[in-house]
């Protein structure tokens, strides 16, 4: 007689792993054994609104062993796991539950669920596809369209989601007052700061009660360059919210780069638990009062709780694209497709660096220059490759004089979405999208002159600046030291392939020479690619960061600071103050501090 496997699933349902994330489809009773089920399933439902949690647990347990897509069932255990704080696991049986068939109410309920809980976590990219699915089954639900704006805004594909706003508003058939503040905060995002704000007073006009939309509507007159008025909003706001904790955060980042001091008071009693956004901001602002060891302690508190939410680096996927890219970007296949014609209209100069590597900063000082300008935020390379079927084995086709893929084509469709603000012609306009060192192969295609500015830093001050950081990065590598310098040594390397293969116009600036001398690296920079070095204003300008800002407004101009050099060598306070800090990552950055003539940590 065969004994069933009474393997434990490692998701942490508490179910066996046969009747869980291995089940087998083929086991699953029908509909008509299902129906059977159904008084006991409501049972379950009834224990588990009465508060009666372990036996609403035992009997959905029991229930789902039988039955695996039994829907109440599974969703009385997908509410218990995730009030327990059991997120991967409720983040798995959300997914099962939005897989299951039936009507379109049902589904779109279902994918519902999951997607919203997917968002309370963080994992927008991960809400996609049961939003997706939601909409699909009920596409004149606004409460939907919102949900997807949202999803694909906090994705950073702001036009789309700005999209499934307007939708909604549309469904709705009347002002609400959250999609309003949503829709400004994604125009926001945009650099679209005026129309946010104008939408900002129509939306706290319907909803004053929204402190989320007071909170971006101080952002968004932050970035506008008027710190006092937005000052002022922030501390009205907390005094009618004085535990909104998002409020609090806002007005300490406020205080962050002139006193850090009232950052801590701010924040409260450090022994208390604290977002991981919270912590970082600690952490910083213990950094700045020259405090390396209790920052680092912050940074990595906040970093447990970010991949308790988020999950670990997952760099697989990166690493078979590097695989794939590696093979087909070579000198001998690259060189027949190339276009015989330079593409008309103005060039793009493409900024690499790992993120909080300095290519904000360049950007910046690049946009007090005459006839530069920087595009949108959209990593518009990175869509032109996601919209061919086969990339990038599809790039053969240019060879065939029938291809429907023409370099040529694809280079005004790049320029075409990236030119939202007037340029005069010449002119050259600034990509710094961070996908970009991924598709240095496409762009050499497209654009065979373009110039390449390769802003270095050194490794260890990159790793630790991301380490302080809430914000998600490529494949979740932010998680920890370790993930962060190993998604830096594959971005490297990859930079290094097609620098090997293709003969691009590259020129690598250090960040600390950025900080120390800017005139003469910006007039480098300038020279290299070929625009007029005598525009180039004194370092005492450059310092200042203080130019007129453009229309719309990059991301990261709106938060723009005159230039210091508190974080160059910033690893040698921690590796002073934390021996052996970096011991973990030494084999894995060491090669690229050599290679780039930096000094290793003490």
């Amino acid at each position: 007689m065969t004994i069933p496997d009474q393997t434990p699933c490692p998701c942490g349902s508490q179910l066996r792993r046969i009747r869980c994330c291995q089940v087998d489809a083929r086991s699953l009773p029908g509909e008509a054994a299902l129906a059977l089920l159904e008084t006991p399933a409501q049972e379950a439902v009834n224990l588990f609104n009465a508060k009666d949690t372990d036996e609403a647990e035992t009997l959905a347990l029991n229930l789902l062993d039988l039955a695996p897509n039994l829907r109440p069932a599974l969703r009385v255990l997908f509410e218990i796991r995730k009030s327990q704080g059991l997120n991967d696991t409720a983040a798995i049986l959300a997914t099962r539950l939005a897989a299951l068939p039936g009507p379109a109410a049902l589904r779109a309920a279902a994918n519902t669920l999951c997607a919203q809980f997917l968002v309370t976590q963080g994992r927008h990219q991960a809400a996609r596809a049961a939003a997706a699915a939601a909409l699909i089954a009920a596409p004149n639900d606004a409460s939907i369209q919102h949900l997807m704006g949202v999803v694909l805004t906090e994705s950073g594909q702001f036009a789309a989601g700005e999209q499934h706003y307007r939708r909604a508003q549309i469904l709705a058939g009347a002002s609400d007052g959250l999609v309003l503040a949503n829709t400004a905060w994604n125009l926001k995002r945009q650099g679209r700061l005026n129309e946010a704000a104008t939408l900002y007073e129509t939306a706290l006009a319907l909803r004053p009660d929204n402190s989320r939309a007071a909170g971006g509507q101080a952002q968004v007159v932050f970035a506008q360059g008027d710190h006092q008025r937005a000052i002022s909003l922030l501390d009205a706001a907390i005094t009618r919210w004085p535990d909104d904790r998002t409020l609090i955060v806002l007005r300490a980042m406020a205080d962050l780069a002139t006193n850090p001091r009232a950052v801590l008071d701010r924040l409260g009693d450090p022994n208390q638990p604290r977002s991981s956004i919270e912590l970082c901001l600690r952490g910083q602002a213990l950094d700045r009062l020259d405090d390396p060891a209790a920052a680092y302690a912050c940074f990595a508190q906040a970093k447990t709780q970010q991949q308790a939410r988020t999950g670990a680096y997952v760099p697989v996927e990166i690493q078979e694209k590097s695989v794939i890219y590696r093979r087909f970007f070579i000198s001998d296949r690259i060189l027949p497709l190339r276009p015989l014609a330079p593409p008309s209209g103005p060039m793009p100069v493409f900024l690499l660096g790992f993120p909080r590597s300095g290519t904000s900063l360049l950007a910046q000082l690049l946009a007090h220059i005459p006839g530069i300008v920087e595009g949108n935020d959209q990593p518009a390379i990175a869509n032109l490759a996601a919209g061919l079927a086969g990339y990038p084995e599809c790039l053969n086709e240019i060879l065939l004089a029938d291809s429907a893929i023409r370099p040529a084509a694809m280079a005004a469709q790049y320029l075409a979405g990236r030119c939202a603000t007037a340029l005069a012609q010449p002119g050259f306009i600034i990509d710094r999208a961070v996908g970009n060192a991924w598709h240095l192969g496409l762009i050499k295609l497209l654009f065979p002159e373009a110039p390449i500015i390769h802003v270095l830093r050194h490794p260890l001050d990159i790793v630790l600046a991301n380490f302080a950081q809430d914000h998600p990065l490529e494949a979740n590598c932010g998680v920890s030291l370790a993930a962060i310098a190993r998604h830096y040594a594959l971005t490297m390397d990859m930079i290094r392939h097609y620098r090997g293969q293709l003969a691009l116009r590259y020129l690598p600036v250090r960040y600390e020479d950025l900080i120390a001398t800017p005139n003469a690296v910006l007039g480098r920079v300038l020279g290299f690619i070929g625009a007029d070095t005598a525009a180039c204003p004194p370092d005492a300008v450059l310092r200042a960061n203080a130019h007129p800002l453009p229309d719309p407004v990059p991301a990261h101009m709106a938060v723009r600071a005159p230039i210091h050099a508190h974080a160059a060598g910033r690893h040698r306070r921690y590796a002073e103050a934390i021996p052996g800090l970096f011991a973990d990552i030494e084999d894995i950055v060491g090669p690229w501090i050599e290679s780039q003539s930096y000094q290793a940590a003490a």
